[in-house]
């Protein structure tokens, strides 16, 4: 693929926490760049540091040392206010499990987000890009796994973000229905070009990314592109 501008730079970052004398590094002296356009696969086991990874790149916690930029931003060095536009303005979330609240309707758990967001797209038309137009009345009780996650992706996206940060968006559903959602996520991408990054354990995501970078034990490397 022909690499664009660099969206993400993370220089020697590092979280450590800190129980009485013992420290642990949960992400240690990691250095990347993501590019405009990438879809990106993170790949690594349970307790390997892909989701505290995920949090600090989303601005969701705070970074122990090291650098973080967004385009020529220093994220690490960004205020409380700062950071809070950066997670509003500039990153959609999706999670494993889809956090839509229960008494909502599928519009309802998307137009909250667009209300609270600056330039959002519309919610009708967001909806239909997910294929749930027409479940825009049902409550999330009344969806399948697959559905309900397209809601969440729906939610991540109305509010026009350039990055995507997925957290094992496929963890809670089946492979035929996970293959399914990968697959929306990829049409995302291409089609709306959103900069997507995945963290997950699964390899079998691989053959969807543009790259893969391997975490474990808090560090990062780089492998082949696929």
């Amino acid at each position: 693929m022909t690499l664009k501008n660099p969206i993400l730079i993370a220089k020697n970052l590092r979280k450590t926490y800190k129980v009485g004398d013992v420290e642990t590094h949960a992400v240690n002296n990691v250095n990347f760049t993501i590019y405009e356009g990438e879809f990106v696969v993170i790949l690594g086991p349970s307790g390997s540091g892909k989701s505290t990874l995920m949090n600090l790149v989303g601005g969701m916690d705070e970074i122990t040392s090291g650098e973080l930029y967004y385009r020529d931003s220093p994220v690490h060095n960004f205020s409380k206010k700062q950071i809070v536009k950066y997670r509003r303005d500039v990153v959609g979330f999706i999670f494993q499990f889809y956090n839509l609240l229960p008494s909502l309707t599928c519009y309802e758990n998307v137009s909250l987000v667009a209300e609270l967001s600056k330039n959002p797209l519309k919610v009708k038309d967001v909806l239909d890009k997910v294929g749930l137009l027409e479940r825009e009345k049902h409550f999330p009780a009344q969806l399948s796994g697959g559905q309900q996650q397209r809601v969440a992706i729906a939610r991540a996206i109305v509010k026009a973000p350039e990055l995507l940060l997925c957290d094992e968006p496929t963890g809670a559903l089946d492979t035929q229905m996970g293959e399914q959602i990968l697959l929306l996520l990829k049409k995302i991408n291409k089609e709306d070009k959103k900069t997507i990054i995945i963290i997950s354990h699964d390899p079998d995501l691989l053959k969807f990314a543009d790259r893969c970078l391997v975490i474990k034990d808090g560090h990062l490397s780089e492998k082949e592109e696929f």
